[in-house]
């Protein structure tokens, strides 16, 4: 990271913006109409190329959208495909002739937008709205307005065609997959939070339930599982248990009477954990239905509870798949450790080079980014307290953690296998945490190293709180998530400082644009100058 910080701002707005995908480029780029388009309905000029697919075999997929003066005709494409030493042919066409010039539009785009969200009423939104001119076919052809809502409340992704010429509503589409909500009885966090301490209960007791244990479990909603089934396969989440990576299924989707000692407890635990997690992501402003993509693991997320008795767990950057082992306390019970697990998965949506990086400051900043990603979250719970945010994995750790006493207001003391509130300088944690292999050679522990990032990113989240309140919190949360996206393979403790002050000035302006010195810079770069982190 050089003195100047413009370029992380500038990178800043592409990427969350949207990127471009591979191996689809832009329309510009693609061949033209050829004779493959001879047998289409509309007039070749009329069709501009829209995308250019080779399968595995080697043919050659070519589609085609049709435009008049520009705007689009919606549903209309021409789809030709090529095998390898074959001619192409036309395999698909909804192209429509004798489509006419519309004329220009009598209405504003402003007012077009007002128009469709009173039809739909909507009253908040999950990210921007999409408005563009088309043409509806049909009778010669209709000049539109077609307007995209990312609606959270009526919750759905609207499409609304608004008549430029009258401003009538001529169609309205959810565009959403329809989804239920299932309901069980689970840990908000872990038993330990729920008790306010580890009080009677120091011991896993081997997976079977006690009255206590039952009775610390709180009922939850299972929202967003996909209709027209009964198992644990939701909009976000995937959740399977086992070795053989059994589904977790009940007609009615209601497990209230599921509890610990069951081994579908845990893949709850796990379903409800991650789709709360994605639901606060989309809360924040990341969202693939928004007009410009930038959903952070903004997909059907493949996780697997009590897949095998290690007591470990883990995200795989190459089968996508979070994995939570079974040994001493059930991984999943805690969720703590599936909140921490997420958090990589969302690391390497955000930065593939990053969250597959084998460095050891992008590994240490790994480990702490996700640290408070589960303490975020915890404090989101109704009724935690700081000591239950920042004492990670508070359950899982009762086998192997570090003892701190209790703190006024706690029932008792606990076992943590992290800390998020550590005062360790960068320096003094590359000195005093205790050395391990890694890449072929010896190096202070990552994990031990990220409790200064962890801590620093809490440590700006309260003071953002006493600053505003309940916004405060989701205001830092959202300048850390941005940040990711600017994260590289070689990514060092000051370069993840330089991103964070550079996503604040993205999201909250001030002063000289481009300078990485947003409305937040004297506390965030306060808290970084006092880690070591930034001179």
């Amino acid at each position: 990271m050089t003195a100047t910080m413009v370029p992380r701002g500038a990178l800043l707005t592409v990427a969350i913006v949207g990127l471009a995908l591979p191996g689809t480029g832009s329309a510009a780029a693609l061949p033209s109409p050829s004779r493959d388009l001879r047998a289409a309905a509309a007039p070749e000029r009329e069709l501009r190329p829209a995308q250019r697919i080779t399968l595995p075999g080697g043919t050659v997929v070519k589609r085609y959208q049709q435009r008049v003066v520009g705007a689009p005709v919606l549903g209309a494409q021409a789809v030709t495909q090529r095998a390898p030493g074959a001619p192409a042919q036309l395999a698909a066409d909804t192209t429509r002739a004798r489509i006419e010039v519309p004329s220009s539009s009598q209405l504003s785009r402003e007012r077009a937008v007002a128009i469709a969200r009173a039809s739909v009423g909507s009253l908040r939104l999950r990210g921007p709205i999409s408005a563009k001119l088309a043409i509806q076919p049909g009778h010669g052809g209709r000049l539109v307005w077609r307007i995209l809502i990312p609606a959270a409340h009526p919750l759905g992704d609207f499409e609304v065609l608004v008549d430029a010429g009258s401003g009538e509503v001529v169609a309205r589409n959810d565009l959403l997959r329809r989804f239920r909500t299932g309901a069980a009885m689970l840990y908000k966090v872990n038993p330990v939070v729920q008790h306010g301490g580890a009080s009677r209960l120091w011991s896993d007791r081997h997976d079977h339930d006690t009255r206590l244990l039952r009775h610390l479990r709180r009922r939850v909603r299972l929202p967003n599982l996909e209709s027209g089934q009964h198992c644990l396969r939701g909009r976000w989440v995937h959740a399977l248990r086992g070795h053989r990576e059994r589904e977790t299924c009940k007609p009615d989707l209601h497990w209230m009477k599921t509890t610990r000692s069951d081994n579908r407890f845990e893949a709850l635990m796990v379903y409800f954990q991650i789709n709360r997690s994605q639901q606060y992501v989309q809360s924040l402003g990341f969202s693939d239905s928004n007009s410009s993509p930038n959903g952070i693991a903004d997909h059907v997320q493949r996780a697997v509870a009590d897949a095998y008795r290690q007591d470990n767990s883990f995200y795989s950057p190459v089968t996508h798949t979070v994995t939570f082992g079974l040994g001493g306390v059930d991984d999943a019970e805690d969720g703590d450790v599936i909140l921490h697990e997420y958090a990589h998965a969302m690391q390497d949506s955000e930065s593939r080079a990053f969250g597959r990086s084998l460095a050891f400051q992008p590994a240490a900043l790994a480990e702490g980014s996700s640290d408070y990603w589960a303490a975020a979250m915890s404090s989101l719970t109704p009724k935690t307290s700081n000591e239950d945010d920042v004492c990670i994995f508070d359950w899982d750790a009762t086998s192997y953690g570090k003892f701190f006493p209790k703190v006024p207001s706690e029932t008792s003391g606990r076992h943590c296998g992290r800390r998020a509130d550590v005062t360790r300088t960068f320096d003094q944690a590359k000195s005093r945490c205790r050395r391990v292999p890694f890449g072929g050679r010896f190096v202070p522990d990552p994990h031990c190293v990220g409790e200064v990032w962890s801590s620093a990113l809490w440590s700006m989240r309260r003071r953002f709180v006493a600053r505003a309140h309940a916004k405060g919190g989701a205001r830092m949360d959202r300048v850390y998530l941005a940040s990711q996206f600017l994260y590289t393979a070689k990514e060092s403790f000051k370069d993840a400082g330089n991103a964070l002050l550079c996503a604040d000035e993205d999201l909250r302006p001030h002063g000289t644009p481009g300078d990485c010195h947003g409305r937040d810079y004297s506390l965030i770069h306060r808290e970084l100058h006092r880690r070591g982190i930034l001179g």
